[in-house]
């Protein structure tokens, strides 16, 4: 895994976070409308409770998986973050920790930082070998 790879891990864990939170919210809902069916009927035909007691047993999953993934998150950030601070140069600092900590995107940290968006990608070109020169990335997989 390369430098680049191992920085953009954040972003792609973050998307499944984000991700696993929706179809976390999708489920919730559906277990509060298979029990409004349920207090609306007041007769529970057979099926149904173990329909519900299988979506809670989701819930629970995905809500650990969710956990498990936000504790990654944190770690793969901290380790980030602590690398690009043992950088000297500012703008190496300041552009790594808008793209990789931030998850912005290049035309909003060329704005940001007054580069051209070529002129940002040569920037991180340099960036991205210096970060590679302070430090060995640990190799957390999402």
């Amino acid at each position: 895994m390369d430098v680049k790879q191992y920085l953009r891990q954040a972003y792609w864990l973050d998307r499944r976070i984000n991700a696993n939170l929706r179809q976390l919210e999708e489920l919730k809902s559906l277990k509060y409308k298979i029990s409004a069916c349920l207090m609306t009927d007041k007769v529970q035909t057979s099926g149904i409770p173990d329909k519900t007691a299988e979506i809670l047993v989701k819930i629970i999953d995905l809500e650990n998986q969710i956990t498990a993934d936000i504790d990654k998150l944190v770690d793969l950030k901290r380790d980030i973050n602590e690398t690009i601070e043992k950088m000297d140069n500012s703008e190496y600092r300041l552009l790594l920790t808008l793209r990789y900590l931030n998850n912005k995107y290049w035309e909003e940290i060329a704005v940001e930082m007054h580069y051209s968006y070529r002129g940002i990608l040569y920037l991180h070109k340099d960036a991205l070998i210096a970060y590679e020169n302070v430090c060995t990335p640990l190799h957390i997989t999402i």
